[in-house]
């Protein structure tokens, strides 16, 4: 659209309007890529799962042991009768599933590791004392020997 400038206010004046149409244009836009987004959330939540089962997270010491106790539990445990495809391929999904897990939630997970170790080694003072009292039986080059408290 090309509009007639006859003199200097009409110039402000058209400049001003080609602003805000730019501006007008830029919210739009703006609103557009945000509907976008929103739509396709669910699509990137999905690449996201399949992306934690194919990669393998950063190395650490957790997720090291993470790695460990899965391939020790499925392995010999669970897939102890199972072929060795299955062997191979189910660890790997299930180690990179659970490490990426652990990484991305890291401070709950050892919140609440170290929260089950406190309660599952409390002990209350009554076993203690009456743990302490009863004597004890050592063998020491194949006598038998009790200890004094």
């Amino acid at each position: 659209m090309k509009t007639n400038i006859q003199n200097q206010d009409d110039l402000r004046a058209e400049r001003i309007r080609l602003n805000n149409q730019l501006q007008v244009a830029k919210a739009k836009m703006r609103h557009e890529f945000t509907a976008i987004k929103t739509e396709l959330n669910p699509a990137r939540q999905a690449v996201g799962v399949i992306g934690d089962i194919f990669t393998a997270p950063q190395r650490g010491l957790l997720n090291m042991g993470v790695g460990l106790g899965v391939d020790t539990i499925l392995r010999r445990g669970l897939l102890a009768r199972a072929g060795w495809v299955t062997k191979l391929v189910v660890p790997f999904f299930v180690r990179n599933i659970a490490s990426n897990y652990i990484s991305k939630n890291r401070v709950s997970v050892v919140e609440n590791l170290l929260g089950w170790v406190k309660h599952a080694t409390e002990k209350s003072p009554s076993k203690i004392i009456e743990q302490s009292t009863e004597p004890t039986d050592f063998k020491r080059n194949g006598q038998k020997m009790i200890a004094q408290n």
